[in-house]
């Protein structure tokens, strides 16, 4: 992989795959086709599929951080700039950026980074995707652990998770980490707050159970094609006795635990569900709505603990992100409700404007995530053929395309609802393959077939995830003109970079802001089309006033031209054309990044920055909800605690539930009240 380092500005619109070696896309195949002859064996090596899994996420995940001398995608060095602000100052500031409104994620990075001595966080920034997503395979083995699948459908599942997480939101970030403790919420409810556990008559569904079967053999016989999908007469004989009007749980009883054991596990699924809460925007709202699905149909025996978990979440919105919305509704609540708009902005305006060979990276994205679906779809109906109830897997994969009715996210909505999805759907797209519940006879026939879509898998896997990577990598040129930036900001700077649209298009192709993030400003300006024509461009720059900089990029140039459609060279051509145009001068250059400046005559007033302190609008309605909101949350919590603690008592878990109501309404009508002072 290492000999694809020098062909890196050589990329071309497909990415990285168009100059990784060959070797190395046999290496990977091969890891995947010996993924599918374990899975072929008699019984399973735990220890082999593991290791195989966790060397094909390796492979697939951490080839960056081989090939490429810096951490790859802008955003990570942003992300870490939040960070740097807090363990240098040691206060966060909603002023600079609405993502101080949610500081969590930021604030435990700080602090792990002052327990270790050090505020060098660009070591992280390379080895983070591969962590976490060898992380998530852990909640993702607790899940599947708790479903009456083969072994075979398990590790199967584990592997599409893998290939299927072409998304690309594991860089550092809170998401990325808020999204394994998503994993972890349905992993520990389903393991111990999942179906009640039965006994007598109610366990004749139970699957492997025969005695339970012959009880329920009046029901009609399985048809001939779902007879056939079995693959062996002793489970022929098994299913056949099944109603299919009755048919078996998917899921298994939660696990027999102590009081103690129960209270320690829910106290974990609220602590984290808080700390989301204040550390992302998006990814509690999946974790309360999943829990609300689980407990709608009997999947989550602490039925109104979703009500404090969505109490929790409302409560930091209303007091907690003030500084983000007051004013700013429209940002917010915009898209609510509005499903075409959300979708079309999400799926097919993401396709516009790109090269035509870029294109395909588009068309792969959507022909991977449609092709999960299908097969989890078709995977669903093999169960059901089969007389098995997945409802925990259907739920949870349809729930988060309720995402597409609160806004578009800035146009990742679609992404985010894909990858929310992707962890159940890979669940049953493996049934497609192996859906007996118990095991699975024959699996021979089913390995060409299964061969053949995980060496596609695998390969394709390049092409969606590192199709952007001529403008997501980060060249040590741009890193070395960033710092030339920071080495000139004690004033405080002005810095333009080239845009395809400034009002819509906010994040730079370059490594921006991952220090003193209150000394640099940095303002989109359109790149004009024409790359002869920087005469706009100059006139911004003269307009910001001395301690101004336009900064140019080989990967902003690269997206420009590949995910905007700007003419090839435009790059090249718009840097001699700065270059020539009188007045402007070359205040630093490399191969990678180019900065120019202007001489300003004696005097000229420098522009502000912007502040960095904001005064939030108060109302008498804060302290009275937040008095009001102590008071409800310890009512809820109390009711699920005495719920766990002591079952029998059933008249003090009434008395909390009906003393929770005017509560819980007073705090909406609070809430409702503070959206309309202060919006």
């Amino acid at each position: 992989v290492g000999q694809a380092t020098p062909k890196l500005n050589n990329m071309s619109g497909l990415g990285l795959i168009s100059i990784l070696p060959a070797a190395s896309l046999a290496g990977i195949v091969l890891l995947a086709l010996a993924f599918v002859l374990a899975l072929g064996r008699a019984r399973p090596k735990p220890l082999l599929l593991a290791g195989l899994v966790a060397a094909i996420v390796i492979c697939l995940d951490g080839v960056t951080a081989v090939m490429e001398p810096e951490p790859r995608f802008p955003t990570a060095y942003w992300i870490a700039g939040f960070v740097e602000y807090i363990y240098r100052t040691g206060h966060t500031s909603p002023a600079l950026s609405a993502y101080f409104s949610w500081p969590g994620f930021f604030e435990v990075i700080a602090a792990i980074e002052h327990l270790l001595g050090t505020d060098n966080l660009m070591p992280l920034l390379r080895v983070w995707p591969t962590a976490m997503d060898l992380l998530a395979l852990v909640p993702m083995g607790m899940i599947v652990k708790r479903l009456h699948v083969s072994w075979r459908a398990k590790w199967l599942a584990l592997f599409i998770f893998t290939v299927g997480n072409w998304v690309g939101q594991d860089y550092f970030s809170p998401q990325s980490f808020m999204y394994v403790l998503y994993l972890f919420v349905i992993a520990l409810v389903i393991t111990y707050f999942g179906k009640r556990a039965t006994t007598g008559p109610a366990t004749a569904g139970a699957p492997g159970d025969r005695a339970g079967h012959r009880q329920a053999a009046r029901g009609r016989r399985l048809p001939a094609f779902a007879v056939h999908l079995t693959g062996g007469p002793r489970v022929q004989r098994l299913l056949n006795r099944v109603r299919l009007d009755h048919p078996l749980p998917g899921d298994k009883p939660a696990v027999d635990a102590s009081r103690g054991q129960r209270v320690a596990v829910a106290s974990a699924i609220v602590a984290i569900v808080a700390f989301s809460t204040v550390g992302h925007q998006l990814t509690p709202f999946f974790m309360v709505v999943a829990c609300m699905a689980l407990a709608l149909i009997g999947r989550f025996q602490l039925r109104s603990l979703p009500i404090l978990l969505a109490v929790i979440f409302a409560a930091w919105v209303s007091f907690g992100t003030v500084g983000f919305w007051s004013g700013h509704l429209s940002d917010m609540f915009g898209g609510l409700g509005d499903l075409g708009s959300n979708l079309s902005t999400s799926v097919s305006a993401r396709a516009t404007g790109t090269s035509s060979l870029h294109k395909y990276v588009l068309y792969a994205r959507d022909g991977f995530a449609a092709t999960v679906l299908i097969l989890a779809a078709f995977g669903l109906l093999r169960r059901r053929r089969l007389a098995i109830d997945d409802r925990v897997l259907v739920v949870l994969t349809a729930v988060p395309f309720l995402g597409f009715g609160l806004q578009s996210y800035g146009g990742e909505m679609a992404l985010r609802v894909y990858l929310f999805m992707l962890p159940t759907a890979s669940i049953l797209a493996a049934m497609l393959f192996f859906p007996a519940p118990v095991r699975d006879w024959r699996p021979w026939r089913t390995l060409p077939a299964l061969a053949v879509c995980v060496i596609a898998a695998v390969v394709i896997f390049f092409v969606p995830r590192y199709g952007n990577e001529a403008f997501e990598r980060t060249p040590t040129g741009e890193v070395a003109a960033t710092n030339y930036l920071y080495a000139h900001d004690s004033q405080g700077i002005h810095v333009l970079w080239l845009s395809e649209d400034p009002v819509n298009d906010d994040t730079p192709q370059i490594p921006w802001s991952y220090q003193d993030i209150e000394k640099i400003d940095y303002e989109a300006q359109k790149a004009p089309l024409n790359a002869a024509s920087v005469s706009t461009v100059v006139a911004a720059l003269r307009a910001s006033g001395p301690g101004s900089y336009v900064m140019t990029t080989t990967t902003q140039e690269a997206y420009l031209e590949q995910g905007a459609s700007y003419p090839a060279n435009w790059g090249q051509e718009f840097r001699a054309a700065m270059k020539a145009y009188p007045g402007v001068k070359v205040a630093y250059t490399n191969q990678d990044a180019v900065i120019y400046t202007l001489t300003w005559p004696k005097g000229t007033a420098r522009q502000p920055m912007p502040s960095t302190v904001q005064t939030l609008p108060s109302t008498i309605w804060t302290p009275i909800g937040l008095a009001e909101l102590a008071l409800l949350l310890l009512v809820l919590g109390a009711r699920e605690f005495v719920r766990i603690w002591r079952p029998a008592n059933t008249r003090l878990v009434r008395r909390l539930g009906i003393a929770s109501v005017p509560l819980l309404v007073a705090f909406i009508i609070i809430v409702l009240i503070r959206f309309a002072v202060l919006g």
